[in-house]
């Protein structure tokens, strides 16, 4: 009976001992998600409506001068995540192509960058958008 309990004991220890601790669940923070705020041509302060839906595929939908984006001139394209450092290249129909630059804050929730002509990712304006 004592060795039937030893062994009933020395099994729960080495259960017990195995378990592995539950890791916090929690995502880490994503640009994925739908954005929105505004730019700004060249200095001027950033005032025309200005959307982004990031797709968790690498792929970006932008929408902009108009907040309402079923009417809104829609520009597809991608992104890139590095660090806290997003790029993003998009064109509108049928050829007219930007690109940005931004710096997102420590929680994913802020976006500021500047905008450019083609590849270049600044010398057209600034913008500010936030996660929805």
């Amino acid at each position: 009976m004592k060795s039937k309990l030893l062994i009933v004991l020395v099994a729960l220890s080495i259960l017990t001992a195995c378990k592995k601790k539950k890791e916090d669940a929690t995502p880490p923070p994503s640009v994925v998600g739908f954005w929105e705020g505004k730019y700004g041509n060249g200095s001027s302060v950033p005032g025309s409506s200005y959307f982004f839906l990031f797709r968790s595929n690498g792929t970006v939908r932008v929408y902009a001068d108009n907040s309402d984006t079923a009417s809104a001139g829609k520009a597809e394209g991608t992104y890139i995540v590095s660090g806290n450092t997003v790029k993003t290249t998009y064109t509108y129909p049928p050829s007219i192509s930007y690109s940005t630059q931004a710096i997102v804050d420590a929680g994913f929730a802020t976006m500021d960058g500047t905008w450019g002509s083609g590849a270049n990712v600044s010398g057209s304006g600034t913008f500010r958008i936030f996660k929805k």
